[in-house]
């Protein structure tokens, strides 16, 4: 088993879309599309986002090793920020992190391209640094410069 994709919700996928690429040089691999209850699969969606769904923006990303990042902006109803800045403490996915090669130029490029530090750089093992983050619309990213086995001391 691997994991295929995450599907991450923000408030404007075309910024979303220029962010994740530039930032952690995400390919496109299908553009952001509009999907609405006239559009194809609008059953399925329907099924899966509940009778409540109308309509969204969608795009697929890849990372560079192939894991997919699904982007949405939904449109009916509308995308709406979350009311906590980081709800850790409820049930469900908390973060993302991605691993990357060049740590301090991916931090660079996050700030500059309207993300935000959300934590201090921590070392947690020798020679593997981590730094929680946030995309523009408050997706909590961890930024990471090892493998998930190294960070537990696993070495693989």
């Amino acid at each position: 088993m691997d994991v295929n994709h995450i599907g991450i919700t923000v408030g404007d996928i075309d910024a979303a879309v220029r962010f994740y690429t530039s930032v952690f040089n995400l390919e496109v691999l299908v553009p952001p599309q509009t999907c609405t209850r006239q559009t194809a699969f609008a059953d399925r969606r329907r099924d899966v986002f509940g009778a409540r769904w109308g309509g969204m923006r969608l795009a697929h990303l890849a990372t560079p090793s192939g894991a997919g990042i699904e982007l949405f902006e939904f449109l009916d109803p509308p995308t709406t920020p979350p009311e906590a800045e980081f709800d850790y403490w409820r049930i469900g996915i908390s973060h993302i992190c991605l691993m990357v090669d060049d740590f301090d130029a991916t931090l660079e490029k996050l700030v500059a391209a309207g993300g935000r530090k959300r934590s201090d750089v921590h070392e947690v093992v020798p020679g593997t640094r981590i730094c929680y983050c946030a995309d523009p619309w408050g997706v909590v990213i961890e930024v990471c410069s090892g493998s998930y086995h190294h960070i537990l001391g696993l070495r693989k």
